[in-house]
C-alpha cells in the first residue's frame, strides 16, 4: 500500500463525489429541504431502509459510512453498519476497500446486496 500525497486529494474529492451521486440515486435523501449543490464535505443525507432511518456519510478523503439515523443516530459517533474507504496501491491503483482491506466493486450494483444484508443484519440485532 502507498502512502497518500497532495496530488491524490483533488482524485479523492472527485471519487467521493462520484459515489455520492451514485449513492443518492440508490438511497433517496428523505425529507429533502435544500439540496447539498455546493458540495460541502463531508456530505451527509438521511435515507430510510425497511422502516428504519439511516444516514449516510461521504467524506473528500474517500470514505463512505452508512450509520444509524434518527434517534439512535444523535449518539455521539454511532456505529457504522456499512464502510469503505479508498485505499492507494502499488502504481498509484486506487481501489475501495472494506473495513479489512478486502478489495470491493464500488461503485457497482453488486455492492447493493452487501449494504442491504448489513442492514438486515443489524435490524435483526435489535430485534
Amino acid at each position: 500500500m502507498n502512502s497518500l500525497d497532495l496530488n491524490d486529494l483533488p482524485f479523492l474529492k472527485e471519487e467521493s463525489l462520484r459515489v455520492y451521486r451514485w449513492l443518492l440515486v440508490q438511497f433517496p435523501e428523505l425529507d429533502t429541504l435544500e439540496t447539498n449543490e455546493s458540495f460541502q464535505f463531508p456530505l451527509r443525507w438521511m435515507t430510510e431502509q425497511k422502516g428504519q432511518r439511516f444516514e449516510w456519510v461521504v467524506s473528500d478523503m474517500g470514505s463512505v459510512t452508512l450509520r444509524l439515523g434518527g434517534l439512535e443516530g444523535n449518539r455521539r459517533n454511532p456505529a457504522p453498519i456499512f464502510y469503505l474507504s479508498l485505499r492507494k496501491l502499488d502504481g498509484d491503483v486506487f481501489h475501495w476497500t472494506d473495513p479489512e482491506g478486502n478489495p470491493v466493486p464500488f461503485p457497482d450494483p453488486s455492492i447493493l446486496i452487501d449494504i442491504q444484508n448489513r442492514i438486515q443484519l443489524y435490524l435483526d440485532s435489535v430485534s
